[in-house]
């Protein structure tokens, strides 16, 4: 369901926005990854909602979407037209090991297929186009096309090809449902991890950035626990 328009829509937003950065913090605490840093900023911050450091290392920028509009999917049209495509390659030209994480509460499923498909081609760039774009129906290739047109990619090129395969493996989409089921499950999870009301909990794992002067800085498991 869309939200309404107006201000309750930012409210709502924003709402969602922190309910995954608070998941994110608890992530941390629980050591399923490394650092977590909210309102990165220079070039950090463009399309970025959060920067996370996964167990292996590797930096995942994410960018929290609550809806889209009052479509009830993201097309890859609307990705790009909503300027997500764009952030996407803007973070990931700045470094070949860097991730995005497109986050929503309601699911690009054609993309997210197109993307998993890649992850589990064995990094052969030219089986992924062969199995997996040319023999899939036109709704999947219609989406890889408006991807690589995007980008002034053409896949016929081994180098493009090798390129849009790259970008593809680095992108992830990750629905999380903003529903009362998804807040209980969250309150559940901090209930779990610390001692007190897990709203209130939550509310000041909220705090900790601004109160602790930790914006653009990476936040880590000990000094979270302690505060």
């Amino acid at each position: 369901m869309p939200f309404e328009s107006g201000g309750l829509a930012d409210k709502l937003g924003n709402r969602y926005e922190e309910r995954w950065v608070v998941s994110q913090l608890l992530s941390l605490m629980e050591e399923k990854i490394k650092s977590v840093t909210i309102e990165a900023i220079g070039d950090d911050e463009q399309g970025v909602d959060l920067w996370i450091v996964q167990k292996n290392g590797v930096r995942q920028a994410q960018q929290c979407k609550a809806r889209n509009a009052s479509k009830e999917y993201w097309s890859i049209t609307d990705l790009i037209s909503r300027g997500v495509l764009s952030k996407i390659r803007f973070q990931l030209d700045r470094d070949p090991y860097y991730e995005f994480a497109f986050v929503a509460s309601v699911g690009s499923e054609v993309f997210k297929d197109i993307c998993e498909y890649a992850r589990r081609s064995n990094n052969d760039a030219g089986s992924f186009y062969r199995e997996k774009i040319l023999k899939a129906g036109q709704e999947v290739q219609a989406c890889f096309r408006h991807f690589y047109t995007f980008f002034s990619l053409d896949p016929d090129m081994e180098s493009d090809l090798n390129q849009a395969f790259a970008y593809l493996k680095r992108t992830y989409i990750y629905v999380y449902p903003d529903d009362q089921a998804t807040w209980q499950t969250l309150l559940d999870r901090t209930g779990y991890l610390l001692i007190g009301d897990s709203e209130t909990v939550v509310a000041t794992l909220l705090t900790y950035a601004e109160n602790k002067d930790r914006f653009g800085s990476p936040i880590f498991a000990d000094e979270l626990r302690n505060y």
